[in-house]
């Protein structure tokens, strides 16, 4: 019996520590599980805001290289202009070489027919002093004349031989310039596949989406006060109906206010309202009323930007833009161009993202009757 007793006792406590090695061992399973869940978030966080860094710079490298695009393409015209200036210089000197070199040789053709007597030979035997003295001044016209045409002759040669070489060297710059405006538009495209890329990292991941577009609405906030403080407001505003901000492009993407967002599938309160068409990318756009540019600059969320007051404490701004032509200080006319259409910021095709703002405060351009549809 006592043996009996020992056996199970034995059994039971075996039992006991297999269930809890077996318990102990479930909640190390468990804790290394959790930790592996907050490493992998945490390495998700890092993702998605190395995501944002990347669209920044990237938008930044855009910018960039646009504007080397632009100075390239100026310097291209400039040269183009100056290799053709120099070869109407080359066709005008080659033309007055040509006829002093005929010229010339008509006259040496003419000294030799002339016989070997030599004018002062032929001067000598004059007798007349008066007819000797005519004939003197006459062939020191003649001299004269010779010497011109002969200094004519080589400046126009060693003129010639400089244009050409300015021209040799102009079209090797040419050459050398189109290479390079080559290589930058490669590494432009380039580089907006790759802004397209992280876009659509970030169009799928529905948090950091959301985030962008919470960080566009807070940047339309922090504007209030900026734009407040910076209208004038001992003026009144004279421009009456604002004129349409992106000539031949009139289809409305996104109205102004709460709006179910395409991909979020939430409610979110859109500042303004976003103007697109069919190829409206680098279309120009323009002030919707005359006024001064107060904010030209780049946001992470607004992209390329501009706000005009146009007085009474009325502004507008434009964004995502791909080129702005204006700078703070400025003052425009309704209807003049201040940038080019582009994707700038958070935005996942061109379009233009227009607001009107009163005191700061941002409205329905369309429902208060500043722009028609």
């Amino acid at each position: 019996m006592k043996k009996m007793f020992c056996l199970v006792l034995a059994i039971v406590m075996l039992s006991s520590f297999a269930f809890a090695t077996s318990n102990e061992q479930k909640l190390k399973d468990t804790k290394n599980s959790i930790s592996k869940a907050q490493n992998e978030i945490k390495q998700n966080e890092t993702e998605q805001k190395n995501v944002r860094s990347q669209i920044n710079s990237l938008e930044k490298s855009i910018n960039t290289t646009e504007d080397e695009i632009d100075k390239t393409k100026a310097e291209i015209k400039t040269v183009e202009r100056k290799i053709e200036t120099t070869k109407e210089d080359i066709r005008v000197t080659q033309e007055r070489y040509d006829k002093n070199y005929e010229l010339r040789k008509e006259r040496m053709v003419a000294y030799y027919k002339a016989g070997t007597v030599s004018l002062e030979e032929q001067v000598s035997k004059i007798d007349s002093e008066p007819d000797r003295m005519y004939m003197e001044k006459a062939i020191e016209k003649v001299i004269t004349y010779d010497t011109e045409l002969i200094d004519a002759l080589e400046r126009d040669r060693i003129a010639l031989e400089q244009k050409k070489a300015e021209l040799d060297t102009e079209n090797t710059r040419l050459a050398n310039l189109k290479k390079d405006l080559e290589v930058k538009l490669a590494s432009l495209n380039t580089t907006k596949e790759k802004r397209t890329q992280y876009l659509g990292i970030l169009e799928n991941n529905h948090d950091e989406l959301e985030k962008s577009v919470d960080d566009m609405k807070k940047e339309a906030d922090r504007l209030t006060k900026e734009i407040a403080a910076a209208a004038s407001k001992n003026t009144k505003y004279t421009g009456g109906k604002m004129v349409w901000p992106l000539p031949g492009a009139y289809t409305i993407t996104s109205p102004f206010g709460n709006r179910l967002h395409p991909i979020l599938k939430v409610y979110k309160l859109h500042t303004g309202v976003d103007i697109a068409g069919s190829n409206c990318n680098g279309k120009p756009v323009v002030a919707a009323a005359a006024g001064t540019v107060i904010v030209a600059k780049y946001s992470s969320s607004y992209g390329n930007y501009v706000v005009i007051d146009h007085g009474g404490g009325i502004t507008t701004l434009y964004a995502h833009s791909s080129k702005l032509e204006v700078k703070a200080g400025d003052k425009v006319k309704a209807g003049q161009e201040i940038m080019k259409v582009g994707t700038t910021g958070y935005s996942t095709g061109p379009h233009l993202h227009f607001e009107v703002r009163e005191n700061g405060t941002y409205v329905d351009p369309i429902g208060k009757g500043y722009i028609k549809a």
